[in-house]
This record gives C-alpha cells, structure tokens and sequence, in this order.
C-alpha cells in the first residue's frame, strides 16, 4: 500500500471527519441555535403536532456536539459528497470481515440489562457493606478487601455495573469516616474495575470486538488474558500503597459507623430478585464459556436470559404496583386517588370526578361548591391541545410510575453506546475503503518485521493504550486497530507468536487504556466522573492523569510482559 491511494478529496475528507469525530468525543461542545431558526421552526411541528402550542417565550436552545451527534454528521456528509456509498454504511452496521456489529451489540445490550438488574436488587451494595463489615476498624485491611471485591465484581458483571454502583458506594463510605479525601479509594476502585473486565469477553464491547474479528473462542480467549490480568492486578496494589501511603489517604484505623445505614440486609431490596438473577447470570456465563466451541451465536444464548429477566422485573414491579393499590384503596382512597389526580390537568372531567369520589366536594350535596369548582373551569383559559411529545412524556410517566425498577435499569442501560458503536463502525470501514488502515498496516508491518515478537506485544500494548484516548473511547481505538490487525495478518501472513501476541496485547491496552491519559478513554471514564461529581466529589483532568498514568505503565508493562512468555511457550 502507498501513499498515493490516499491522496485523493475522498480520503482526506474522510481521514478529516474522522478526527472532528473523535475530537468530539475527548471536547465535546454546545452550539447555540439562533432565536430566529427556532421561531421558523416551532410553528413547522406544531402544525404537525409534534409539539403542543405554547404561550411561553422562545427559550435559548443549544445543540449539544457530542459523541453521537458529531459521528453521525460526518456519515451524512460522507454519503452526501458521494465518499461512500450504502454498501459502506450497511457493513458498519451488519458486518464484515468477521466483525458483526449488530450481534456484538444484542450480545452486550442484553448482558448488561443481566448485570445492571442484578445490582438494582442491591446485591452489589449489601455485597460491599458486608466485605465492609469484615474489614473491621483496620484501613488497610479494608483497602484490601475492597481492592479484591471490585476485581472480582468486575471479572463477572463488567466494568460498567462496578463503578455505577461501587462510585457511589465509596462515596458513601468516605463520608461517614470522617476521610475528607477519597482519592485512594476511587481510583483505585476505578483501576480495579477496568482491569478486571479483561477477563471475560462479555465484560467489555471492546473485548467482544476482538472475539468477533478474530473469531477467538471465549476459552481460548480467557486462558492468554487470566495470567497477565492476574500478574498486572498483583504488582498495582502495592503500588497503589505506595502511591496512597499518606494516612490521610489509608488511615490505619476508620471509625466506623454502620448503624447509620440501618440493617444491612435492607440494602438488598429485593433479595427473591438477587438469588434469581444471580443463578442467572452463572448460567449464562457458563453456557457462553460451553458453547463458544461448537459455534452457537453468542447473541442467541444472552438474548433470551435477558428477557426472562425482564419479564420478573416487569412480574415485579407490576405485583408491587398491584399491592400499593390495592392496600391504598382499603386503608386511604384518598392517598390512592392523588396518584390518579396527577395522571389529568386540573379541571378536566376525569379529575373532577375523581375529587367527588375522594370526597374532597361535599358529601352531602353543597351545590355552592360544586357551582365555585365550575365556576373556576371555566374561568381558566382554555387548555392548549398537547403535541407528540407532550402525549410520549405523559404515558412514559405513568409506566415509570407503574414499572419503577424497569424504568430505572432502562435509564442505566448504555443505550448512547449503540448508535456510537454503529457510527464508528461504519467510519472506521469508511477509511478501510478509501486505503488509510491499509497504510497504517504497512507501516505496523514494518515496525513487527523489525522488532518481532517483543515489538508486536509491546508495540501493540503502547498503541492500543494511547490510541483509547484518541479515537473516541477505547471502542473506537478497538474497532480501528482490529481492522489493522486483519488487514496486515491477511497481508503478511505472521507467525502464530506475532499474531496472537499483538491480538491478546490489543485485548489487555483497550481494557488497561481506560485509565490512562483522559476520562475521555472510556465511556466508564465519563460515567465515573459524572456520578463524583453527583456526590460533591471534583477530580480534575490533571489529577486523573497523575495518579493513572503509572497505574496503567505497571499494570501494561507487567501485562505484555506475561503475555509475551505465554507466546514464547505455547506458540513454536
């Protein structure tokens, strides 16, 4: 491959677009919409009713440039210049050369609504306030403890549930010991969490594009990555005492007070749910790990777990709802009555009614004031007719009202994910077309011939790990070096040492590159530093890159080391 198959307008344009996307997603921007445009606009959906008419003044309405927005603007551009076509697009989406986006994504969809289910029964939460419980009064004992319970929570539900529920934990727990710095135990929690969700290919998209592109099954997968994953999560914990050694980072002893949280079993809010869900998910791991050699679709062994356990939330949330009602009725029809009020806007007949009923107007018949109630409606101003999106946010109060455990596990769920997912895809398949991964391969094909076996593990470790921050989240670095990796293994045909010691080095950088350089490395990256900000805690983008950067040099450098005589031992 040379340069001159790159230097034409489509492939700039494209390798251009690329960047902008992926700088969207490391500074992502607001962009004001002029007061003018959205006046023309506005009348436009209500006449098509996909708003209601309203009274109110024009607010100021940004438009945000994100990771989603910025990737799919740069699709339409390139569709629209003609720099791709639909065959582009439609592999993005349905797959090609053995990544299949669409059964990548229904695989990890479903395995995370499995994980997030099982915290929201708060399993996870009565889990940590029990390992709590055993560290006792000693801080680094329960520094310890806490290291391990994340490393192993990560290992079987994935990153993402840890640092939902285990950043607000820590949270939590700081607070009530009087640490006024929690910096110990959140990043170290956050280490925990993404070096873990190397293990199993199910803890990380990323780990799924990789068993996807290079067909790898699930055993062979988790027998090259368990020995580096356990090596590099043993050499970061001293290193993590060393780096924490100030007593007010780890103190010796904590001071504290459990009684404040009540019962601890009354964190597990539903404990039916946890041992439910719990078995699930074992078996569905188990089944995963069985049958990833006899080549079953991974997709058609999580999907339907998934919706079995959704069916109990819905079961759930739905016998829950069923018996507020019911008791409501028999013991407070007026307290079971409000939660109809606020189903209707004041002065409708409905409403009207259901205040006769309650027995808020007079039980005996006062005509005065039902006359005053009538009075009143028709005083007020006529109710302006509700648009689409006024009648989709009404009903969806009323089933967040009716299903709350469902509604709060679909608001976790990674949705963005997808659409991003799908975006990157086709843009990584888009510079694979116009010859930029093939130019990138050759120049990686030059680095391994000249460098071997310890150039291609370390080599592909420091990119993987740099490239996270770079290429919008380690997804998209992922996407991005898979495709180079194919395209020079189909092209230069390496030795088995070379070529499963850059694909397992890929594994553990896209993993370990989450807390590297930016919070931007990965989605759980932004997550975490949303939810610490949530509960009054402010990490700056200076400090995150401080104290990870020789976090993830250790656990990297010891990682590619152990994969490397892994290499050197199984592969002649």
């Amino acid at each position: 491959m040379t340069t001159s198959s790159v230097d034409h307008w489509s492939a700039i344009l494209t390798f251009i677009l690329f960047v902008f996307s992926n700088a969207a997603v490391i500074y992502p921007v607001r962009v004001s919409v002029p007061t003018w445009l959205i006046c023309h606009i506005r009348p436009l959906l209500v006449a098509t009713h996909i708003l209601a008419e309203s009274r109110s003044p024009v607010r100021k309405t940004n438009i945000r440039l994100n990771f989603i927005t910025v990737p799919l603007i740069s699709v339409l551009i390139l569709l629209a210049t003609g720099a791709i076509d639909g065959t582009v697009v439609r592999d993005g989406i349905v797959g090609s050369n053995g990544v299949q986006p669409l059964d990548i994504m229904a695989l990890f969809i479903s395995l995370a609504y499995l994980s997030i289910s099982l915290d929201a029964t708060g399993l996870l939460r009565f889990l940590a306030f029990w390992v709590v419980g055993k560290g006792g009064g000693s801080g680094r004992r329960l520094f310890a403890y806490l290291y391990a319970f994340f490393l192993i929570c990560g290992v079987i539900v994935g990153n993402d549930p840890v640092i939902l529920s285990g950043t607000a934990f820590l949270a939590y727990l700081t607070r009530v010991s009087g640490m006024t710095n929690p910096k110990a135990w959140i990043f170290s929690q956050f280490a925990a969490a993404n070096m873990a969700s190397v293990v199993l290919v199910s803890s990380n998209p990323t780990n799924l594009v990789l068993s996807g592109a290079f067909t790898l099954k699930w055993t062979s997968y988790i027998a090259h990555v368990i020995l580096p994953f356990l090596a590099a999560a043993i050499t970061v914990y001293p290193l993590l005492l060393y780096m924490f050694r100030s007593p007010d980072l780890i103190p010796e002893s904590l001071d504290l007070d459990l009684n404040e949280v009540g019962d601890i079993r009354e964190t597990l809010v539903d404990k039916g749910g946890a041992i439910f869900g719990s078995c699930l998910v074992l078996v569905t791991l188990g089944v995963l790990v069985g049958t990833s050699t006899v080549g079953v679709p991974v997709w058609e062994v999580t999907v339907p777990p998934a919706c079995i356990m959704l069916a109990r939330d819905i079961w759930w949330d739905w016998s829950r709802y069923r018996s507020l009602r019911v008791r409501g009725a028999g013991v407070n029809t007026t307290a079971a009555m409000d939660i109809e009020l606020k189903e209707f806007p004041e002065g409708s007949d409905l409403s009207t009614r259901n205040r006769t009923a309650n027995g808020r107007v007079g039980e005996d018949g006062d005509e005065l004031q039902e006359a005053r109630e009538r009075r009143l409606v028709q005083d007020a101003p006529p109710r302006l007719p509700p648009g689409f999106v006024e009648f989709v946010a009404h009903h969806l109060a009323r089933v967040k009202r009716t299903f709350p455990t469902v509604s709060s596990i679909a608001l976790r769920l990674p949705i963005p994910l997808l659409p991003f997912a799908f975006l990157t895809f086709i843009l990584v398949n888009a510079l694979s077309t116009q010859g930029w991964v093939g130019l990138f391969a050759g120049w990686w094909g030059a680095w391994v011939r000249v460098t071997g076996v310890l150039g291609a593990v370390g080599g592909m470790g420091f990119l993987s790990c740099i490239f996270c921050n770079l290429c919008g989240t380690n997804i998209g670095a992922t996407i991005l070096l898979a495709r180079l990796l194919q395209i020079w293994i189909a092209a230069a045909s390496p030795a088995d040492r070379e070529r499963f010691g850059a694909i397992y080095a890929l594994a553990l950088g896209s993993n370990f590159g989450a807390f590297t350089l930016t919070f931007s490395a990965s989605l759980a990256g932004l997550l975490w530093r949303r939810i610490l900000r949530q509960k009054g805690i402010h990490v700056r983008a200076r400090e995150f890159l401080r104290v990870n950067f020789p976090i993830a040099a250790v656990a990297m450098t010891v990682g590619c080391a152990v994969l490397v005589g892994e290499v050197y031992v199984v592969y002649r």
